[in-house]
């Protein structure tokens, strides 16, 4: 009798752990949940090789969340990381980026991506005029004329008493990139920070009310007037009896060089169902340290100062801490942010070694992180509730065909 108990608690324990082995075998990293259950993301990834990331959320296995929202982080020539990134995600989905997401958020550079990502083609209005390779070929093509090099010496003294850069040849490429295209043209919902340094208030751009007459490359030449580098610039309103005519813009990195927690407040009123989830997908331009020794900084003035300053300013992580702490289960938040290392890179260092340093640690990045790319990709690809109701968007009628306002913008 003994024997027979013994025999069978054996087996029972074997049958257990058989079980449990299923279970683990079932759920293993890369294999497909089963049908029905959820999706679950890893809670926190940490450091890993290359970088940080972070993914949060649960998502159903038959419907993905309702509101999908890329925001893009302020860096300078650091843009061309996040551009990358969208790269390998248009490759993936066979898709351009604006049919992703409901929403793109960009500061600064990530104004150039947000915009330029969104720019219809002038040949066919309902068409992206560029993909995200061809923002990074506008940074490798167009970096060093943005950003001559100067010696430092030179670039210091300069940035004492002037901004580092003059802007005709900048001007020139925004008016060749981006031509008379207003905001309202948007082939996505768009949210644009800067500062208005007049009125000394922060303001964010959208395609919806006096913004919609706003054009592009007047909107990326002040979201990029990143203070001490380049002179600030007006954005005109064009609207009629606005309540004022034009903005006086510098960088909008000042306040909100993160721009994910703002959009993700503002993606609540993108759809009209009651099921509110959002998908948010945040990319940094590449985290960077700039050490400095107590001795060296001890003796630091304003010139000393200024590029740790604005290095700190740029490269905060409170709005990734927080979002991280209210993030609800409904929704997915993703944190895609590749670590560059020592030495810093500078936000104007266009560099030819220098580009292809970046490029290098975003392949090593993606590749580390591959699995929250996968699971990315996997919640992008799932359709919405019926719960989630129409889509809410701008009031403008997309036409077939070519742009109407084509070479009909003025000043």
């Amino acid at each position: 009798m003994r024997r027979a108990l013994r025999w069978l608690g054996v087996l029972l324990v074997a049958a257990f752990a058989g079980a449990v082995g299923f279970a683990v075998w079932l759920l293993r990293p890369g294999a497909p949940p089963p049908p029905l259950a959820p999706i679950v993301a890893q809670v926190e990834t940490g450091r890993t090789e290359g970088g940080v990331s972070w993914m949060h959320g649960i998502g159903p296995r038959n419907f993905g969340p309702c509101i999908r929202v890329l925001a893009i982080d302020g860096g300078g020539t650091r843009g061309i990381i996040p551009a990358l990134i969208l790269q390998e995600i248009e490759k993936r989905t066979g898709q351009p980026i604006y049919r992703s997401f409901d929403l793109i958020a960009g500061t600064s550079t990530g104004a150039i991506l947000a915009l330029g990502l969104t720019r219809p083609s002038d040949a066919d209005a309902r068409e992206p005029a560029y993909t995200a390779a061809d923002i990074v070929r506008f940074y490798e093509e167009h970096g060093a004329e943005i950003f001559p090099h100067w010696p430092p010496a030179v670039r210091a003294l300069r940035r004492i008493f002037r901004p580092a850069y003059d802007v005709d040849t900048l001007e020139q490429i925004y008016a060749t990139f981006f031509s008379d295209v207003r905001l309202q043209e948007a082939l996505t919902n768009l949210l644009i920070p800067v500062y208005d340094i007049e009125d000394g208030r922060r303001v964010w751009f959208t395609a919806l009310g006096t913004h919609s007459q706003v054009l592009m490359r007047e909107l990326v030449r002040g979201a990029t007037a990143a203070p001490t580098y380049l002179p600030p610039a007006r954005i005109y309103t064009h609207a009629r009896n606005p309540a004022k005519s034009a903005v006086a813009a510098v960088d909008g990195a000042l306040f909100a060089n993160n721009p994910a927690q703002t959009a993700f407040e503002a993606a609540q009123t993108l759809r009209a169902g009651n099921d509110k989830s959002v998908l948010l997908l945040s990319l940094g331009t590449g985290a960077t340290r700039r050490p400095a020794k107590f001795e060296e900084a001890w003796g630091w003035g304003v010139l000393g100062w200024m590029d740790p300053l604005l290095e700190i300013a740029y490269s905060d992580p409170s709005i990734d801490h927080a979002l991280r702490l209210v993030m609800e289960p409904k929704h997915t938040y993703v944190r895609l942010q590749p670590d560059l290392g020592s030495p810093a890179i500078a936000l104007d260092d266009s560099a030819p070694a220098t580009l292809a340093r970046m490029r290098e640690a975003t392949r090593r990045y993606m590749s580390a992180n591959a699995q929250e790319l996968e699971y990315l990709l996997t919640m992008m690809a799932l359709p919405r509730s019926p719960q989630c109701g129409p889509k809410v968007g701008a009031d403008y009628e997309r036409p077939e065909g070519p742009r109407p306002s084509a070479g009909t913008a003025k000043r």
